[in-house]
């Protein structure tokens, strides 16, 4: 089931539409209700599916969708539900990892860049659950895993500072092969930030310094706001990860959202 949290930001209008779409599952209706924000976490489900259309029209039968965070039990259960969503309108197998960021990672991060001002001190770290359909390990096992065989789709940074972010980008080194010509990165934490801090500053550093490039998506939040006007921003948040190295980048993607 999708989160109680994460159902509560609907409105009584988008909860009757997602509980009609429950019932009568498909892709089209699946586009509409991410379209008009009418689902949980739609930002996940709008990454999710646009990774999952890119691999499935370029024959890739497999792919990977990552989270980093500080084990945030409602975000997995969306995620394990756009899963089973996708999983059943597209044929592509969705291979789903957490990796969980420590309190005491999080507070030793001491930059000026950290925002600090907004993001407090954590005192412990939350209780780790048991899930099936996802792979929950410790921050420190990011750049352990290879994804070869089931390249990364979507990556979503809920970060929240400078140092974390950075020292993130690390899996994005990983040879081109272990990614989608065009990999889905989503950043939770663009909220009230400048230019020269947090996540956004990130964003820059990298991509002075890599072949990889961090993009917008140009008028995607502008075209999807017709909908919804929330897309504003949440579609702002998702950005590409341009890889012009891969053999497959210049293959053509029919858009379907």
């Amino acid at each position: 089931m999708f989160s109680k949290n994460s159902i509560s930001y609907l409105t009584q209008k988008q909860k009757l539409y997602f509980k009609n779409f429950l019932n009568n599952i498909s892709l089209n209706k699946y586009i509409d209700i991410i379209r008009s924000g009418s689902i949980p976490r739609p930002q996940y489900g709008l990454g999710m599916l646009l990774a999952s259309n890119q691999a499935y029209q370029l024959n890739i039968k497999k792919i990977s969708i990552i989270e980093i965070g500080f084990y945030d039990q409602t975000s997995i259960n969306d995620l394990l539900e756009h899963k089973k969503i996708i999983e059943k309108i597209l044929p592509i197998e969705i291979y789903l990892s957490y990796f969980n960021i420590s309190h005491k990672i999080f507070n030793s991060s001491n930059s000026i860049k950290d925002r600090k001002d907004l993001f407090k001190n954590l005192t412990n770290n939350n209780k780790v659950g048991k899930f099936k359909n996802i792979t929950i390990s410790n921050y420190s096992n990011l750049l352990k895993n290879n994804f070869l065989n089931k390249p990364i789709g979507l990556i979503i940074f809920d970060t929240r500072n400078y140092t974390i972010t950075n020292n993130s980008f690390k899996v994005l080194d990983k040879h081109y092969i272990n990614f989608l010509p065009k990999t889905f990165l989503y950043f939770d934490h663009f909220f009230r930030s400048s230019e020269f801090e947090g996540e956004y500053l990130s964003i820059k550093k990298f991509n002075l310094g890599n072949k990889k490039k961090i993009s917008d998506i140009l008028e995607l939040p502008e075209q999807l706001s017709v909908s919804w006007n929330k897309w504003l921003f949440l579609a702002k948040r998702l950005k590409y990860l341009i890889n012009f190295q891969h053999p497959k980048f210049k293959n053509n993607i029919k858009q379907i959202i």
